[in-house]
Order: C-alpha cells, then structure tokens, then sequence
C-alpha cells in the first residue's frame, strides 16, 4: 500500500452524508509545527478545486500544530486521495457529528471533541506514511551525475558539492509544499530554474505536470533527465524557454550572498517565461527576501504569501507571487 489511508472512509462517508459540508482538522508535522501560514495555504493550494475554504477556528483550538479545512461532504473521497501529496501535513481527521445522549455518558471515548456546532467524535481520514518519506529523502535517493568523460555514474544520497553557490538537496516536505502552492490541473507546464538535484523536480513529476528544469552546473544533466524532465544546463537568468510558455514555477535558489544578484535577477527571468495568472513560489534566505520582494513589484508581481519559516535552525522565508 503506497499510503496509509484509513480503512473506514466509507463509514466516515456514510456518517457525513447528511452534512453539506465537513470539517477537518489538519495535525502539521512537527518540524514545521510553527509554520501554520505554509501549511494552511499549501492545504488551500492543493484542493482549491474541491471548493476547500480554512475557518479560522474549530475544535481542539486550544492545542498547537493543527489548522481546520472546510469542504463539500461531496467532495471527500477526491479530498481524501489528494491528502498524502501534502508536505506539511502528516494527518488529518474527520469531525463526525455525534447525539448529546451519547457524548453525555462517563465513559464517553476520549476521542470526543466539543465545537460550536455540537459535539464530535475524530476519525482519522489520513495519516503519512514515514518510511516511504524517508525513502524519497535525498540521502536515500539514487542520482546520476556526468563525469569527466561525457559518461554519467549513478550515486546514492547525493546532496551536492558543498560550494556557496550549489545549495542542492532539499527535504521532500518542502519541495511538496512548493509544488503544492503553485498546483495546476494535470498536464500543466512546471518550471524548477534551480533544479539541483531535483527534489522539485520528482514532486512535480508525481503530481502528473510536465517538468522543465534548468540548472547552470553541467554534472546534474544526466540525473535530472532520468527524473524525466526537459532539462536545460542554463543560467537561472538567461533561460532557454520562450515568454509566457510554463504554467508555473517553484524553486528554492542558492542562500549564500554570493548568489543574490543571480537570485534577485532570475525572479525577471521567471517572470518573462511564466504566463499572465500563473503562480511563482520560492524558498529563500531571509538576507535575499527584501530584494526579492521589492523586485517582484516593480516587475508587476502580486504576492499572496509572505511567510517566515526555519528549517532545523535556519531562517527562511516562503514567497509566492501570482502574475
């Protein structure tokens, strides 16, 4: 089984099927346990086609790492087979509303929760399945890199070669959340100009677009095309791709300052191939997100998330742009 999805959708269907809508409550995964403003616009992202809206509040609002979704009862079986492409979220339970008779008993389950609408009872709807994210995690991947000789060589956990300007391996909840934030319907163009060793790149592959990655080093060519993406070896500023071409694009560039003029310059870059309504994410330094910000609106830009983020000790920020 690829996921661990739960068993009982179909009583938790039958139970809601009197309900308009349903409420969810959304646990964040703990690495990113203050990154509430991510993980709700990543949830948001993701099924804004299933008419998914976050109310503020909701049950169990007292406890930290936790968001609530709102969606059509219609709706959840297409909600629920979205779930295990989140990054932030590592599961999510159904509100199932119960009689007051029985939330009234002493011996009550302990999984009863009280909101303003009455009394519920949580059922897990989904949950992530941690080996197989740790098996995507780059240290476990395998990656071709080109050698001297125009041949390639395949090696396990490649991370990249240490240097300021080839900050490459990135947690696969973080690509998945930037995939996420751009989310397009099947089939639509995605662009990664900092491919790296395409962490990016295998998300997007799975959520079914057609990847173009681009990446200025040479010895990631190889590595990158068996992913199965159209790759270019190409600076991030001068890209071989014609205007308004890609649907979307999420990247996470170099952090070190010696990269900030490339970073800063390549947003005009990705601006120029990316068509009029189509969504831009980044992950970057927080050194780097003032230029950027004041960058995208002079290019004519529209943000719609500004959001700090630290990854095991390191302070970034998230950015997404529409244009």
């Amino acid at each position: 089984m690829r996921y661990q999805l739960a068993s009982c959708t179909e009583k938790i269907s039958e139970t809601t099927a009197l309900m308009d809508e349903t409420l969810l409550i959304l646990y964040i995964r703990q690495a990113r346990s203050k990154a509430k403003a991510c993980a709700t616009a990543e949830a948001l992202c993701l099924l804004q086609d299933l008419q998914a809206i976050a109310p503020i509040g909701g049950p169990l609002s007292e406890k930290s790492g936790l968001f609530w979704i709102k969606i059509p009862t219609r709706l959840l079986e297409q909600v629920r087979d979205r779930l295990p492409r989140l990054g932030y979220t590592v599961a999510v339970d159904v509100l199932e509303p119960l009689q007051e008779q029985f939330t009234s008993h002493r011996n009550a389950s302990p999984q009863v929760v009280r909101g303003k609408g009455g009394a519920y009872r949580l059922s897990r709807l989904y949950e992530e399945d941690a080996g197989l994210l740790r098996d995507r995690a780059p240290d476990r991947r395998l990656f071709a890199l080109e050698t001297e000789n125009g041949q390639s060589r395949v090696i396990r956990g490649y991370r990249g070669d240490g240097g300021a300007l080839s900050r490459r391996a990135l947690a696969v909840c973080d690509a998945r959340l930037l995939v996420n934030l751009v989310h397009a319907s099947e089939g639509a163009r995605f662009l990664d100009p900092f491919a790296g060793v395409g962490g990016i790149v295998l998300e997007a592959l799975d959520s079914g677009y057609r990847v173009i990655s681009a990446d200025v080093d040479p010895i990631l060519r190889p590595g990158l095309e068996r992913l199965g993406s159209t790759h270019y070896v190409a600076d991030a500023r001068s890209l071989p791709i014609e205007s308004e071409t890609v649907d979307m694009i999420a990247t996470e560039p170099p952090f070190d300052q010696q990269a900030d003029d490339t970073v800063i310059d390549s947003l005009t870059e990705m601006s120029r191939v990316l068509k009029r309504g189509g969504r831009l994410a980044m992950l970057c330094a927080v050194h780097q997100a003032d230029k950027l910000r004041n960058r995208a609106e002079a290019i004519g830009l529209v943000k719609w998330l500004d959001s700090p983020l630290n990854r095991k000790g390191m302070d970034c920020v998230v950015l997404a742009w529409q244009k």
